[in-house]
């Protein structure tokens, strides 16, 4: 097996695949069962001091996988699925969520796992600090803060999670607040639903902040079209694989920003390959949630050897090496245009002259001559003949 292990803000994880904050780790024995499929480590369900959020959990807790067309379709998922779904935070209050703590926190330290404590606050500052005291207390080496859990925005008067995470200095003062009174490196989990989620990255960082995970899940709607009514009754956190581009573009954008600020990605990863593209936009370690939700816990040692087996086939000497490699090699558009011009070529012992090409050129760029379809000199390379072509007839030549 190749050597998986990377440092995260001073603390060695086995390899990058974390299990999400969620009911994936729910309780002390769900997170032992992540570390038993051997994830790197695991985030915690993220203890409050909200009675309403505990109360999400434990009596509104409702999920739901769906297909393509945002439907319930029991067991003809295609990957690309959406999770909808609604809970809260840690059913149980302080004291008690801490006894859970330390026993995982225990367990994984037996078994080289990380875990990561969450915590969130509906009492403003003073209250972010003393919920992250008692995270700290239970022994682990980091520390989440929850700016990103969508329900809150749903929930009258409860100032918490995505509320906070959409207010910088909301979210400034609850960091500097928890940083004044732990001792361990703080992670901001931040929410996408924000104009620029790099600014808020900057803004964190500054007000004491040691990493951010990006991102959160949505808000989202669906509905049930035959009974005109909501699935779920209403409003619900959306995520899943589908999302996955929009969660690494803003990890590549905030690694290119600050490529020294830590950053564990997190909505949309799906398998080991997700993994990896999470890593070379700029994330370190990658949280799972939704695909491990539907498959079960064991579905992480799959991802892990998915891993495993890129890293050997491709030589790595370090998951060091994959951190951003994507990312930086990312260009301004100001910079793809001044890169060659590139073209539309058919390969003709493939082509069927269907005439799909040329339908689909709207820019008037490829035209039938004697029986043939030929492109022409105006062709601007897009490249969207080479993708709607059903033979694969077409390959886009030239630029950088």
């Amino acid at each position: 097996m190749a050597d998986l292990s990377i440092d995260f803000c001073g603390v060695r994880f086995k390899n990058p695949v974390i299990a999400a904050s969620s009911e994936l780790t729910l309780n002390a024995d769900n997170m032992k069962r992540c570390v038993d499929a051997g994830v790197g480590g695991l985030v915690a369900k993220t203890l409050t001091d909200s009675e309403a959020m505990r109360n999400q959990t434990r009596k509104n807790s409702k999920w739901r996988f769906l297909d393509e067309k945002h439907r319930v379709s029991p067991g003809k998922l295609p990957r690309e699925f959406s999770f909808y779904g609604r809970s809260g935070l840690a059913e149980e209050e302080p004291a008690e969520w801490a006894g859970e703590l330390r026993e995982a926190v225990a367990y994984a330290a037996e078994h080289d796992s990380v875990v990561i404590g969450s915590a969130a606050s509906s009492s403003g500052p003073k209250g972010w600090a003393e919920l992250a005291k008692v995270v700290e207390d239970a022994g682990v080496p980091l520390i989440e803060l929850n700016f990103g859990c969508p329900h809150p925005s749903q929930m009258v008067g409860e100032k918490t999670g995505m509320v906070v995470g959409q207010d910088p200095e909301a979210a400034c003062e609850a960091v500097a607040a928890v940083a004044a009174a732990v001792s361990i490196p703080i992670i901001t989990k931040l929410t996408p639903q924000v104009i620029d989620m790099v600014e808020i990255a900057k803004a964190v960082r500054e007000a004491g902040a040691s990493a951010v995970t990006l991102t959160n899940r949505f808000i989202g709607f669906t509905v049930d079209v035959e009974n005109e009514r909501p699935n779920l009754y209403g409003w619900a956190g959306v995520g899943g694989p589908w999302v996955k581009p929009l969660s690494l573009r803003w990890i590549s954008k905030s690694y290119v920003a600050m490529p020294d600020f830590p950053i564990t990605g997190t909505n949309g990863c799906y398998d080991g390959t997700d993994v990896l593209e999470f890593m070379m936009s700029g994330a370190r370690i990658v949280q799972m949630c939704s695909a491990a939700m539907l498959k079960g816990y064991p579905y992480f040692t799959e991802v892990i050897k998915q891993v495993d087996a890129f890293v050997e086939r491709k030589g790595y000497r370090s998951m060091e090496q994959i951190v951003g490699v994507a990312a930086r090699k990312a260009l301004t558009y100001d910079q793809i245009l001044s890169l060659p011009p590139e073209r539309a070529e058919i390969d003709y012992d493939l082509c069927v002259d269907c005439g799909i090409c040329s339908d689909r050129c709207y820019y008037h760029s490829i035209d039938e001559i004697d029986g043939r379809y030929v492109i022409g000199d105006s062709c601007r390379g897009c490249g969207l003949c080479s993708t709607v072509c059903p033979e694969a007839a077409i390959s886009v030549v030239g630029g950088g």
